[in-house]
Parts: C-alpha cells; sequence; structure tokens
C-alpha cells in the first residue's frame, strides 16, 4: 500500500503518554468492543496496561483472554491544525501517520483531508 498525504482539520493532542504495546504471542485481557469504532476492541496487557486495538489483530481464546497476532503500537500523534501529515496505513477508521519530524502514531480519520 502507497502513503498517502493529509492535512489536518483540528488540534489533536496526544492523551496517553505511556501507550500500550503488544508483541506477537502476547496475551491479553478481553474487554467490551468500542461502540464508536467498529472493528475495535478494548484489551488489557499483563502489565496493566490497557487500549483498545483493532480485533483483526487478536487470536481469540474460550477462557476472556487472546493472543497478540500482529505487532500493535497505541501510540497517537499529536497534531496541529493544518499541519501535513503521511498516513502509512488505515486500521477501520483511525491511520498510522508520520510527520514531517519522522513522528509516527495513530490519527482518527475524521482529521485528515487529502492534501
Amino acid at each position: 500500500m502507497s502513503d498517502h498525504a493529509f492535512i489536518t482539520n483540528a488540534d489533536y493532542e496526544v492523551i496517553d503518554r505511556a501507550p500500550l504495546v503488544l508483541a506477537l504471542g502476547d496475551c491479553v485481557r478481553v474487554g467490551k468492543k468500542d461502540s464508536d469504532w467498529p472493528g475495535w476492541i478494548w484489551v488489557t496487557a499483563i502489565n496493566g496496561r490497557g487500549s483498545y486495538v483493532p480485533e483483526e489483530i487478536l487470536s481469540f481464546n474460550d477462557d476472556g483472554t487472546a493472543g497478540v497476532k500482529l505487532p500493535f503500537h497505541a501510540r497517537d500523534l499529536s497534531v496541529v491544525k493544518d499541519e501535513p501529515v503521511t498516513s502509512v496505513r488505515e486500521v477501520k477508521g483511525w491511520h498510522w501517520c508520520r510527520n514531517e519530524d519522522g513522528e509516527e502514531g495513530w490519527l482518527p480519520a475524521y482529521l485528515l483531508r487529502k492534501s
């Protein structure tokens, strides 16, 4: 998939300064599905950190846990209005973006317009 250039519609400030990081093979406790973002589900890692993650990265078990099939980083990207960013990939309404300083993280699609 090729990268796509966008301009941000508004300021967006990162709230979670210690985001969840999951590695291939990690086991997580599964919580509720996100009602605002279909395809995302709350998980809690062994270290107690939690976040919404794409359901497709999980292999669900019968005991309320899941194995991680793909590495995932829950880092969001802080931006200011009219900042140019590049979307590296899109997952169910969220884009993994890179800014001009090379910083990367998630942004919701509603913040992005094609440049």
